[in-house]
This record gives C-alpha cells, structure tokens and sequence, in this order.
C-alpha cells in the first residue's frame, strides 16, 4: 500500500496573506486540501496502474493496482518482486516531481489485513475475503457521537437528530462491510445514559430516542457493485454510469427509477453519479403510496416543486389568500 505525497502539493495557495499573518504570530497554520486536490492527483497519477505491465505482460501475472486520487494499493502475487514494484512506482512519480511517502507505504499480507479508503481489508484462512470498518474509521465516529451529544450550543432534540445523521451516514458508507462487531453498543448505551441524565425523558421516552439517534440500516457482507471490464467514469459513457448509480436503491425508489428509464421527471435529466435523488409524492399526500402518485426527482428540482415551495399567507379583511414561491 502506497501513498504519494501530491496532496500536499495540490493544496491550494489561496489566502496567503491570511496565513502568513498566522505565521508571523506564532500561531499554527494548517493548509487544506481543495475541490482541485482529487483533479490534480487524478492528473497527475494517471497511468500508474500500469507500471508494471511491461514486466509482467501476461494477464493472470500482472499486478493488480487499485487508486483512489493519491491513495494506491498494488496486490501483488508470491512470484511477483515487490521492491521492483515499488520502483517502478518510484521511477513514474519522479518523473512528475513527486515521490513515494514512507511513512504510509507498508508491505502486508492479504492474511494480515489492510486498511484502505477507511476500511480493513483482509483474506480469511479459508480464503475468503472480508472487509471491516477500519480501527481508525470506527474510532473517528465513537469521538463524534460524544463530541456531538455535548456539543451545548443545540437542544439535546437538534444533537439527538444530528447524531442520527452521523450514525446513518456511517452505517450507509460501510453497509458492504462485516458490521457484526461494529454495532457501536457502547456508544448506543453512554448515549442513552447521558440523555437520561439530563432529566428530560423517562426510561420509554429515552428508548425511543435512542432509536431515533442510532437508525438502523441494512449492510449484506461483500454486496459492492462491481465495474463491468475497464469502464471508467471519464470514458463518457454517461448512461452506463447513471445505470450503475442507480443499482444503490433498493425497493419502490428501484422501481420507479427504471419505470422512469433512469431520468427526473421533473427535468427530464438522466440522473448521473453524485446526483441526490428524492422521493416525491405529487399530490403532497405523505400518507399516498400509490405508485402512480411517486416520482423520482433530483433534490434541486423536488425543492422547487410548488407542493414543497414556501407558503406565504397574505390577509386582506376576512379572506386568507395562500401564496406558494417555487
């Protein structure tokens, strides 16, 4: 496992003056990564999957490399030569005015595990593969749902409906994972304690609470979707990537994206990756599951639905008039 040292170099210069103020007080000054960190990385990183192919030309003996902006894992085989591995990595980023950082480049085995993009990964003695919330991922969320339950400045309802938001977030970025040992009880049960204690809720109150602050979401071991071939977000083929995107929804939104062909109703838009995709209900009845009565929208454009548009109440004598801005 390989990182390069280009995210530092991506870091932005903008407001210099600012830091360098920081600076000449003595004060400590840390830079930021940008939008343009991952493009720059992107660029300059580009090829290094294949630096091995010209040693290792037959396909089931190459090396795997696996890349994320600057973040590299290159799976080699017992019969591979990994110091010529790593430099030829080496020999690539120095060529670009950049090197290897050995403080986060290890050599492990499968069998020992790996942490990557916030996940272990590791292949059991049976030979199967297995991934885990890392130890360093699963400590970072434990410290934000203290940090978020004593953060004094929102109502203990605002942190509850935060901590909620953290916790499912969390669960929803590792639900391909083993989360059989990562169910955060101890949190879930200082959390319910430190709720009982404000004196607000009784025991029931505080369970229901507790549900709320930890939701549950569903995880299935190894469910991730795999890339058909050598496809490539940049390749530009926008419907297999919209397509594919669209395989993370489960149930009536699965369904209506495909009734839909994958496209807003609203718009008309294909829905691409990284697009928020919403629920609708076009009468504004929440309690109306029909299906005829669902659309999938974009969020920009479920915002500016008229149903959803502030109401504006305007008084004239005894009539009320109710005004909607989209």
């Amino acid at each position: 496992m390989m990182e390069s040292e280009v995210t530092g170099n991506c870091h932005a210069s903008f407001g210099e003056r600012d830091r360098e103020t920081h600076k000449s007080r003595g004060l400590k000054v840390r830079s930021v990564p940008t939008l343009f960190s991952p493009l720059l990385a992107n660029i300059a990183l580009n090829g290094i999957e294949e630096v091995t192919d010209g040693i290792y030309k037959r396909i089931n003996h190459k090396v795997l490399c696996l890349r994320y902006a600057d973040d590299l894992v290159f799976i080699c085989k017992p019969e591979h030569n990994i110091a010529l591995v790593k430099e030829q990595a080496s020999k690539f980023l120095e060529e670009r005015g950049l090197k290897i950082k050995e403080s986060k480049t290890h050599v492990v085995k499968s069998t020992d595990g790996f942490d990557f993009l916030g996940w272990n990964f590791k292949v059991k003695p049976n030979g199967k593969f297995i991934s885990t919330p890392s130890k360093e991922n699963t400590a970072k969320v434990k410290a934000k749902i203290k940090a978020t339950m004593k953060d004094s400045r929102f109502t203990l309802e605002q942190r509850i409906t935060k901590c909620g938001s953290l916790i499912r977030g969390w669960r929803n970025y590792n639900r391909y994972c083993d989360l059989s040992s990562h169910d955060l009880w101890a949190q879930n049960y200082w959390t319910w304690k430190y709720i009982r204690k404000q004196g607000k809720y009784d025991r029931q109150g505080t369970d229901k609470l507790i549900k709320k602050s930890f939701p549950s979401v569903p995880w299935k071991v190894n469910a991730h979707i795999n890339v058909t071939g050598d496809k490539s977000p940049f390749d530009g083929d926008l419907s297999y990537w919209a397509k594919r995107e669209n395989k993370n929804y489960s149930g009536i939104h699965a369904s209506l994206l495909k009734q839909q062909n994958h496209q807003s109703k609203a718009c008309g838009l294909t829905f691409f990756s990284g697009d928020k995709v919403e629920l609708h209900h076009a009468d504004g009845n929440h309690g109306n599951w029909n299906k005829s009565n669902l659309q999938m929208l974009h969020r920009h454009c479920h915002q500016h639905q008229p149903i959803h548009g502030k109401a504006r109440v305007a008084r004239n004598h005894n009539d009320v008039k109710v005004e909607i801005d989209a």
